[in-house]
């Protein structure tokens, strides 16, 4: 009896009895790691942009910002000349990749004729532009070498620029200045015939060599549209 009191009081006052079956607490969930995603790529490639292989049929073929005549003329191609084609739209071909413009106070550098602003309507988008030239100046075949069928006298200038154009006035403008012995036949076969002149008579068919030096005084020009020989 006293035994059981004594069991009694220990459980009431001391909590000595068995302990209660409580449910544990849940361990927590295991967090997962935190994977950081992997950088963005950046492709070190080139542009491999595959081109189409053209020659150039016309004379002169202006080089310009934009497919539209209304876009600055960076320069030009010459007759026979090759041209890489990367893109056609409605009757141009895009013949470069894309480069800078080399733009100064909203105007490019490069342009040398007509429009030269850096703007979208002139080809130029955050200062990049690439070459356009008209689609009906590109052949797939190569013209043939007009220096190819000279006879004569020709033969003297047959690499003349726009041989084909004035192979007739270019001749006989060399037999006479040979024959009056302003230039030998030595100083056209130096010069390879007339050069194209580009700054100062870039509008008209005037052409030069030059005839006992290369100095400005040894310069000698030839308007192939009269046949007018002039320095």
């Amino acid at each position: 009896m006293r035994q059981a009191s004594a069991v009694l009081l220990c459980i009431t006052l001391l909590g000595c009895g068995e302990p209660s079956q409580t449910t544990p607490a849940p361990s927590p969930a295991p967090t997962s790691k935190s994977v950081a995603s992997p950088p963005p790529k950046v492709s070190t490639k080139t542009d491999t942009a595959q081109f189409e292989q053209f020659w150039v049929t016309a004379q002169r073929l202006d080089r310009r910002t934009c497919p539209s005549k209304r876009c600055g003329v960076v320069g030009q191609l010459f007759f026979r000349e090759s041209a890489h084609v990367y893109e056609k739209s409605k009757g141009w071909a895009r013949i470069t990749k894309p480069y800078d413009a080399s733009c100064v106070a909203g105007r490019s550098e490069y342009v040398d004729r007509g429009q030269a602003a850096c703007t979208e309507g002139n080809g130029i988008v955050d200062g990049i532009f690439a070459e356009w030239v008209e689609m009906k100046s590109l052949s797939t075949t190569r013209p043939a070498d007009p220096a190819e069928t000279a006879i004569a006298d020709e033969t003297l200038v047959a690499q003349s620029d726009d041989f084909a154009l004035h192979r007739r006035a270019f001749a006989k403008a060399a037999a006479e200045l040979i024959a009056d012995r302003t230039c030998t036949r030595e100083d056209f076969a130096e010069m390879g015939g007339w050069t194209k002149s580009v700054n100062q008579y870039r509008d008209r068919p005037v052409y030069f060599t030059y005839c006992g030096g290369m100095t400005v005084e040894n310069k000698i020009y030839l308007d192939a549209s009269n046949g007018k020989v002039f320095r």
